[in-house]
């Protein structure tokens, strides 16, 4: 099975036969399974110690074959001595990783692609790697920031799950023994805990379905799109994502611009390169434009999904010749911003959950309680 149908016909034609027809077969995006993929930090790896070895002077055949007796990853073995025999067959360096289809991301073969074209695909590598390292370290603080909120979270869940479902339920005969009608509260809490005590294994199971359900539905085509449409319209957090994906989308650019990129090539790879669908989708659609002659800011503008502060960055670049420059001062600007908004979320939702559990906590003790104050009061 070929990754494409290019690389498809031309492995076949070298072989000697003759193809009459193209039929795509079933893989593991067709299966509703992740693809796999070579990781990040194997890739940046393999991108600096591949420079090093060129700039030392060592040819890229033998640099690959240095980088694959030292590779230990089955999939990027595989894949990397699948690439070796087509640079030593003729195919151009970006072209053997383009044919390798979703290991690599794409920026990687587009990078490949703007150092064989200048010259100086050493100082590609080097940048791209530099690119993958930031691209990690802002990917890492935003799950760092999410980790403390998600164990408070989880925490909480699970302690209003043991009391209602085990510790209260058990004292409902010791409260039936005192007499008299319990508080309105106390009724509550016991009829709360009792329905999910009785009922707890048919809603394990139906979280546990619901869950399936949207597993299944999130790897159907389009899906991911609609998630992401959704995500970019929440308050506050939908500008954090926007903020995000613009980081992403002007490092990308200006990384394939330095390396000698043209515009409208940078452009497609940079905006496929989006984490968000949403607005990887509106860029990608916005590409045209530039064929047509119309400036960068006029495309990303069209799509309505880039700030008025980036897109002044991108205008005065574009006039003052430093496009690059200005895209990485935009990624920059709003790597900084994030920084600052997520350690503000951070400090807020802390106290926030802390409080939000004390409250239901103290609530249920209170409902646990009122009858036992009752008692009291009659006996005095």
């Amino acid at each position: 099975m070929a990754s494409d149908e290019v690389a498809l016909r031309q492995d076949l034609e070298q072989g000697g036969f003759y193809l009459f027809a193209i039929r795509r077969g079933v893989g593991v995006k067709q299966l509703g399974l992740r693809a796999p993929h070579v990781p990040n930090d194997l890739l940046m790896l393999f991108g600096q110690e591949l420079a090093a070895l060129l700039k030392a002077g060592l040819p890229l055949l033998q640099s690959l074959d240095v980088m694959l007796e030292r590779q230990k990853h089955p999939v990027f073995r595989k894949s990397l001595s699948t690439v070796r025999e087509k640079v030593k067959g003729g195919t151009a360096l970006s072209e053997a990783f383009k044919t390798e289809g979703q290991l690599y991301p794409p920026i990687f073969s587009a990078s490949l692609v703007a150092g064989e074209r200048s010259g100086s695909l050493e100082t590609v590598l080097r940048r791209f790697v530099q690119y993958l390292r930031l691209n990690q370290a802002l990917k890492k603080k935003a799950i760092a920031a999410s980790v403390y909120p998600l164990l408070l979270m989880t925490g909480m869940t699970g302690l209003v799950t043991v009391l209602l479902t085990w510790v209260i339920p058990q004292f409902q005969s010791f409260f039936e023994g005192l007499g008299g009608e319990l508080p309105l509260a106390t009724r509550v809490l016991l009829a709360v805990a009792n329905f999910l005590k009785a009922n707890l294994y048919w809603i394990l199971g139906a979280l546990i379905g619901g869950g399936l359900a949207l597993a299944w539905w999130l790897r159907q085509p389009g899906s991911t799109l609609v998630v992401d449409r959704v995500m970019l319209r929440i308050p506050y957090l939908g500008r954090l994502m926007r903020m995000f994906a613009t980081s992403q989308l002007a490092r990308t650019l200006s990384t394939l611009l330095a390396g000698g990129l043209p515009l409208l090539n940078a452009l497609e790879v940079a905006g496929a390169s989006i984490g968000n669908r949403a607005m990887a989708a509106a860029v990608v659609g916005a590409t045209p434009q530039i064929r047509e002659g119309r400036s960068l800011t006029a495309a990303l503008e069209s799509t309505g999904m880039i700030e008025n502060l980036a897109l002044e960055m991108v205008k005065v670049g574009e006039q003052t010749g430093a496009l690059g420059e200005m895209l990485n001062a935009v990624a920059e600007f709003y790597d900084e911003e994030l920084d600052t908004r997520m350690a503000t979320v951070l400090a807020l939702v802390e106290p926030v959950m802390l409080v939000l559990m004390a409250f239901i906590v103290g609530a249920m003790l209170l409902a646990f309680y009122l009858p036992l104050f009752q008692v009291f009061s009659v006996i005095h």
